[in-house]
């Protein structure tokens, strides 16, 4: 007898602005490439960089090479094989692209120095050494190029165009269907390199973006929720959470939950104003009510144990020397204004920023609330003059090392993205990212983290409100949930099965 098919809606908050993995950037970006494309490595809930693609690698003494030797059995989702020459490819076509992650590795990395000496070995040499290059490794996603090329045209001899709306990798699911502003449907790939012999599989899974909690709790009333998104409102994820059949999920990140400040605009641009807003932060109330989590100690998470400085203090909330620091500022005696975005129709996001608006209007600051799209608040962080002087912004890492968190965030060469509204542009700060990625002794490294997380701290570029615990509300037959510290490589759904329980 034939086992009936699983299918289930997923819940996410932002639409998927494209599926091509050299341009994505966000949670909900990355929730699609995970699914339909494989990487050179992968991460495990540990945290660790295992094989996944490549079944090994060796890197030279030097720290500039590293070789990685690729299984011959994978299939891309049309039926041809996957080779070295393929990865290649991959990776030269998102350095030559220049958007997404490639910030991380386009002066790393020259395309000619990416090779493939056989069929199932990839060589990378890079211009210089780069403690985290191995940590950065999942996000080499492996397209299939012939079928790409196929699909390319003059104007656009990458492809890019039928990338962004199409599936053209091995992963363990494939696109059926793509409304950009609406919908997205993947189906199982039943030819999948890792096989299917965990359990009863996830068939299909229907992607339906909408901020509304009142749709997402219909949704679970119908039964048809499988996955909430983790940015509902308290009371939503407890109502979904008492529902029979469901059940809420739970866990520590490696990110956090924070207040970008612009440092290049009015009245951000004064350390002493951003620092009267962080004291101006109701942190218990954010931590313990609106965003249930624990306190951060400045920029990195304490889930990166060796590298986390404990001398940071958490964030206090403290209205005297808010009006002290505010009393230092060039702005001082001035009606201030203060400009605070947020992805509108979060309703967490937007409970914080009446808090503050009511905690800053004690201070003397007046806070103009812009809810905006996620997309529109992605184009305003392309430039220092249209990034608002603060915005709201849940940042993890993109691959799974403290690195991820300072340069994305703080180094020059990563300003203009959503990840980096704090335009801070700060040469010290460059130069000690800059000496992390040149060290190699785990000591050392760590070292200059912590350096860098008291440099950032001083500067206050950022209220750094909670590390949330992670939530979703799930169907009771979803198991298979597994937290891992890089991007949304723990909603890969190979890794779920369908099992109901018995009762």
């Amino acid at each position: 007898m034939a086992q009936e098919k699983v299918s289930t809606v997923v819940n996410t908050m932002q639409i998927f602005s494209s599926l091509d993995p050299a341009k994505v950037t966000d949670y909900t970006g990355y929730m699609a490439v995970v699914n339909m494309y494989d990487g050179l490595t992968t991460v495990a809930p540990s945290g660790e960089i295992v094989p996944h693609l490549a079944t090994s690698w060796d890197i030279s003494e030097d720290g500039l090479t590293y070789t990685f030797h690729l299984r011959d059995d994978v299939t891309f989702q049309d039926g041809s094989a996957l080779s070295a020459s393929d990865a290649v490819w991959s990776i030269q076509r998102l350095l030559k692209i220049n958007k997404g992650p490639s910030n991380l590795l386009v002066d790393l990395i020259d395309p000619a120095n990416v090779t493939a000496p056989d069929a199932t070995t990839v060589e990378i040499k890079l211009n210089r050494p780069f403690s985290p290059f191995l940590a950065s490794t999942p996000i080499l996603l492996v397209l299939n190029q012939k079928l790409v090329e196929a699909n390319a045209t003059a104007d656009d001899t990458l492809g890019e165009a039928y990338v962004g709306d199409n599936s053209v990798g091995s992963g363990p699911y494939s696109l059926v269907s793509y409304n950009r502003s609406a919908d997205m449907v993947i189906e199982r790939n039943p030819d999948y390199f890792l096989g299917w012999d965990k359990g009863t599989p996830i068939d299909e899974v229907r992607f339906v973006q909408t901020s509304d909690d009142a749709t997402v709790r219909a949704l679970a009333e119908k039964g048809e929720l499988g996955l909430s998104s983790h940015g509902l409102g308290n009371d939503t994820f407890e109502s979904i959470g008492n529902m029979p059949g469901y059940k809420l999920l739970q866990t520590r990140t490696a990110g956090g939950f924070q207040i970008k400040l612009n440092t290049k605009v009015y009245p951000t641009d004064d350390v002493h104003v951003r620092r009267a807003i962080a004291y101006a932060t109701d942190y218990e109330t954010i931590q313990e009510i609106i965003y249930p989590g624990v306190p951060m100690h400045g920029p990195l998470s304490d889930t990166f144990e060796t590298a986390f400085n404990t001398e940071i203090p958490t964030g206090v909330y403290d209205l005297e020397k808010a009006k002290e620091e505010l009393a230092l500022s060039k702005y001082a005696g001035e009606d201030i204004t203060l400009v605070n975005s947020y992805v509108a129709s979060l309703a967490f996001e937007q409970e914080v920023a009446l808090l503050m608006q009511a905690n800053l209007a004690q201070i003397g600051i007046t806070l103009d609330i812009r809810p905006e799209p996620w997309n529109r608040i992605v184009e305003l962080a392309s430039n220092p003059d249209t990034t608002p002087a603060s915005t709201q912004v849940n940042v993890s890492p993109s691959y799974p090392s403290p690195d991820s968190m300072f340069f994305n965030q703080y180094h020059s060469k990563a300003s203009g993205t959503w990840w980096s509204m704090e335009w801070l542009q700060d040469p010290e700060i460059d130069a000690l990212i800059d000496q992390s990625r040149a060290q190699t002794d785990p000591a050392e490294i760590n070292a200059t983290y912590k350096e860098l997380q008291q440099s950032i701290y001083d500067l206050q570029p950022a209220v750094w409100a909670v590390a949330p615990m992670r939530r979703y509300a799930a169907n009771a037959c979803l198991q298979g949930y597994e937290f891992r510290p890089m991007q949304s490589w723990d909603l890969n759904f190979w890794n779920f099965t369908w099992e109901c329980p018995s009762n």
